[in-house]
């Protein structure tokens, strides 16, 4: 179809399959991941323009560009587990490879992850434990090709220091 630009619909979530956890005291501490940060399913209707997709620690979800959301994504949610009690305990993260990667093909696409949303530190409750969200913002790269629909997946890294 001559003229017609195809917009291509895919899922993606970067996954937390990394988490690190740096305390300056010894403790059996654990990180619970009960959901991973996803960005939903969108469409890139044209590649050659910039598109962005934005999940708040809140869980709304917004785009802008050439990225129209099609369902709503979510944020990251991870229990921290015995910790000690009335602690703030700091938080940072690390894109470990910002360019989402096509989990089973080879996508011209690229997508990146900009920028991470958390909050700098959380404070543990009577039992030590501690909630932590983190949303996040995706971008298309222009000029970069045609998108592949599936799944698209990268790795952060999550450390968690007292």
């Amino acid at each position: 179809m001559a003229g017609e630009r195809l917009a291509r619909q895919f899922h993606m979530k970067a996954l937390l399959l990394l988490v690190s956890l740096v305390s300056s005291m010894f403790c059996q501490a654990s990180i619970i991941l009960n959901a991973d940060l996803n960005f939903g399913t969108v469409i890139v209707a044209d590649p050659s323009v910039v598109g962005t997709v934005t999940v708040s620690r809140g869980g709304g979800t917004s785009s802008s560009g050439s990225i129209h959301v099609v369902e709503k994504g979510h944020p990251a949610e991870l229990i921290l587990t015995s910790f000690p009690v009335g602690v703030y305990l700091n938080i940072s993260t690390d894109i470990l490879d910002d360019e989402l990667a096509h989990t089973q093909l080879i996508s011209q696409g690229k997508l990146r992850v900009i920028q991470l949303h958390h909050p700098v530190r959380v404070f543990t409750d009577r039992y030590g434990r501690a909630r932590l969200v983190i949303g996040g913002t995706l971008q298309s790269m222009p000029h970069a090709g045609s998108y592949l629909d599936g799944q698209y997946e990268t790795t952060i890294s999550v450390e968690v220091s007292y």
